[in-house]
């Protein structure tokens, strides 16, 4: 049985002297509160004064031990400090599912907070360290009944999540026909989490994005096995968090799968970074003193850092800050677009046209007319080049994955902006049925929309349907 402690301040003389008590047992830490708050005498002589203080300056006299590691709090159940054990202690709490009784959220779009977290915990624990909030959970608000009530305006990723779910459990979700389908993963705050993976068995395709599900730099296929199990995009992140911050001179180099590169240097100072814990090591050296880090790689960094993209674009950074800084209007937009691992972004433009490039800036891969992009032809390069055996069709008028892809006669499918299946596989009769907007309100959680992905297809124009 673990003791927890329990402080109060005892007047003797005029002096005022902490006393530390144990109770008897540490989920009835309230019962004890009452006690001493309500009948002191039956706890104290009577010729003592008692002051209870904050429960604050308990802190410093509590030890905790949780039962329940962080990582470990039930599904369900969020880590949080500062809940347990008059604020002092860590617990995982449970928050309000739809339909039940409430008092606040938890989301800050409600209302919600952190600050009178406490306030709303029901109950200390039976068992475990599992605490019951009487706050919403996450895209719940309370309504004026007091009941926790689900935003149907709201479409961010805890949203979709539970939409998917209940596609699933009201029997809405048919195998055959929405198997494309994929659940986000969500950050404790309700937004995306960095790294998102999408796709059917063999087909999926990890990517990072913001977190609000915007695509950032940095993609892994399963069949990359190496950059696959160890993506966590945290190096993508940073740099949008930085430059949503308006730092518009962030040098850090990401790899290609979002993560950080062991090497990174920040005006003028090199370190090294665990690409998989996000931690620097070593010390910091300045750049011309770089060869002498653990981490530097001479086939890998060659002579500079900045790398060719990079060192243009730092150079023009450099010069419209000088400019701005006499007085001399210049122009923001830089003539090259980098990605963050210092290459050549795909799409390139110049004052007259716009076209899709390899990542040296060497091979012009198409005409990119619309300015959308160039993900179907850098794709189409990658298979290229590692011999898998993939066709896609590109737009005509960019480098983009065209709407619908087709298997020579044999089938028909819709794809999103990465290339990855986003509809049902139907038989290429059906082609003109499918409806690639309604797939894509469907995945975003409009469960309405999955039955008009195909229109008014029988159950056997879906390939998987006898599968």
């Amino acid at each position: 049985m673990r003791v927890w402690l329990y402080v109060v301040v005892v007047v003797v003389g005029g002096a005022v002297l902490p006393t530390t008590y144990a109770t008897a047992n540490d989920h009835n830490i309230g019962e004890l509160d009452n006690l001493i708050q309500n009948d002191p005498a039956s706890l104290w002589l009577s010729d003592v004064t008692l002051l209870v203080p904050h429960p604050q300056q308990l802190c410093a006299y509590i030890r905790c031990q949780e039962p329940i590691l962080k990582t470990e709090c039930p599904d369900g159940s969020y880590y949080r400090e500062g809940v347990a054990q008059f604020g002092c202690c860590g617990a995982c709490v449970q928050f309000q599912p739809e339909g039940e009784p409430c008092t606040g959220s938890v989301d800050p779009r409600y209302g919600g907070g952190y600050v009178e977290l406490v306030a709303s915990i029901a109950a200390q624990p039976q068992t475990g360290n599992v605490l019951q909030s009487m706050w919403c959970d996450y895209s719940l608000y309370c309504n004026e009944n007091n009941t926790c009530q689900i935003d149907t305006k709201d479409e961010g990723c805890v949203y979709v999540q539970r939409q998917y779910d209940l596609a699933k459990s009201d029997g809405n979700y048919t195998s055959y026909r929405d198997d494309y389908r994929w659940r986000p993963d969500c950050t404790l705050d309700g937004k995306y989490a960095a790294k998102q993976c999408k796709g059917v068995g063999e087909e999926e395709r990890c990517i990072c994005v913001d977190p609000d599900g915007n695509r950032l730099f940095g993609d892994a296929f399963k069949i990359q096995t190496e950059l696959y199990s160890t993506m966590n995009c945290a190096c993508s992140r940073r740099v949008w968090e930085r430059k949503a911050a308006g730092d518009l001179t962030v040098t850090l180099h990401c790899a290609a799968n979002g993560n950080y590169e062991a090497l990174q240097c920040e005006d003028g100072w090199c370190y090294c970074m665990d690409p998989n814990t996000t931690i620097p090591y070593d010390v910091r050296l300045p750049e011309n003193s770089v060869k002498h880090l653990l981490c530097y790689n001479e086939t890998l960094m060659g002579e500079q850092y900045l790398r060719r993209c990079g060192s243009q674009l730092a150079a023009h950074t450099e010069l419209y800050e000088v400019m701005e800084n006499r007085g001399v209007k210049g122009n923001p937009d830089p003539l090259v677009n980098c990605d963050l691992d210092g290459s050549f972004a795909g799409y390139q433009r110049d004052q007259v046209s716009a076209y899709c490039y390899d990542k040296y800036m060497k091979d012009q891969l198409s005409t990119s007319i619309d300015g959308t992009g160039c993900q179907c032809v850098r794709d189409k390069q990658f298979f290229a080049e590692n011999n898998i055996a993939k066709s896609v069709l590109c737009s005509f008028n960019s480098g983009e994955y065209q709407d619908i892809q087709v298997l020579g006669e044999t089938m028909a499918w819709c794809v999103d902006e990465d290339g990855v299946r986003s509809g049902p596989l139907v038989y290429q009769t059906y082609e003109e049925s499918l409806n690639c907007d309604k797939a894509t309100e469907c995945q975003a959680g409009t469960n309405d929309s999955c039955d008009d992905v195909c229109e008014e297809c029988p159950p056997d124009a879906y390939v998987l349907y006898n599968s």
